[in-house]
């Protein structure tokens, strides 16, 4: 099959605990679906990222697994909560597997919500206040964006102060891409719009994506920075079963994901829960708006069955 290129799957790191029943999990689930997702054309695979607040397969080392074992998909973070990590370690790390998987690797990169105790609590595990993250965040990228592509790096940072860091090995990409996430938040657009090589986004709406992009565009021409060349990445949480078996299974899996109900999660986040027809609805519909790619997770403990049904009835009317 040809290359999807404007769609990427999201690997069941958390699903592989959320359906262990206490158990192993199958963490080679998820090599496998990479391996599958790469046969099948599309164009990436991606992991999400927690620590403590939503516990799930850490991030790189799965990534590090999936390079090892694919050869043409890319593989992203959707997204990483990089201010939970130094920028020193995670450039290192991410280095390192941008040259396992010669060169494929997209730092998806995310502040995280500060607005439960479950997120505060995470933040605090690791020696940084929650109000801290953004900050920490921005500061990160630039540190990282530093050490893949200069030597004796210094800098004066008020979070990550270094001298004379040289950083080896360097990353394949010149640059290694960072995408940055952010919904309808003033200070998470601007991010975008100064530092992202592109946006990801799950607004539940087409008209706030609209207005969320429009934002983006002023503060980047304001900064001297052309949008438009910025990859726009909308994640969807996807179940492709008929409306009421939709809702049902979708509904089972938001409560053991985010221990939330369907109801409530689907106003922050994009939730199509339905048969194909209505996914090839929405996709349209948000292509039209200017939505340049896709990075699709099924809500569901049946990845393997949903992904086919993807394949099969929905991207032959959107591609």
């Amino acid at each position: 099959m040809n290359s999807i290129d404007n769609f990427g799957v999201l690997l069941p790191t958390r699903g592989v605990l959320v359906y262990a029943d206490g158990g192993r999990p199958r963490v080679e689930l998820n090599w496998q679906m990479a391996e599958t997702v790469e046969r099948l054309g599309y164009d990436s695979v991606w992991v999400g990222d927690s620590i403590t607040s939503k516990p799930r397969l850490e991030p790189l080392t799965i990534m590090s697994a999936i390079a090892a074992r694919t050869q043409r998909v890319k593989i992203g973070t959707a997204v990483m909560l990089t201010a939970l990590r130094h920028p020193v370690h995670l450039a290192h790390s991410l280095a390192t597997i941008d040259n396992v998987s010669n060169g494929r690797v997209i730092l998806g990169a995310g502040a995280g919500r500060g607005d439960n105790q479950m997120y505060i609590d995470e933040h605090e595990s690791v020696g940084v206040p929650v109000n801290e993250r953004a900050d920490r965040m921005e500061e990160g990228i630039r540190v990282m964006r530093a050490l893949w592509s200069e030597e004796d790096v210094t800098r004066e940072g008020e979070y990550y102060p270094l001298k004379n860091v040289t950083l080896e090995p360097q990353p394949l990409q010149d640059p290694l891409p960072i995408w940055i996430s952010s919904n309808r938040v003033r200070r998470g657009l601007r991010r975008v719009a100064e530092m992202g090589d592109a946006w990801i986004t799950n607004v539940p709406s087409v008209e706030l994506f609209e207005r969320c992009w429009d934002r983006i565009q002023e503060t980047a021409t304001n900064a001297g920075r052309d949008a438009e060349k910025m990859t726009r990445a909308l994640y969807i949480s996807v179940n492709l079963n008929e409306e009421h078996e939709a809702l049902a299974e979708g509904d089972r899996f938001m409560q053991a994901y985010y221990s939330r109900p369907y109801e409530a999660v689907s106003k922050q986040l994009l939730c199509v829960f339905g048969p194909p027809e209505k996914c090839v609805e929405a996709i349209r519909n948000y292509r039209e708006a200017g939505v340049t790619y896709f990075i699709v997770r099924f809500a569901s403990p049946n990845q393997q069955e949903q992904l086919n049904r993807f394949t099969s009835q929905v991207l032959p009317h959107v591609t």
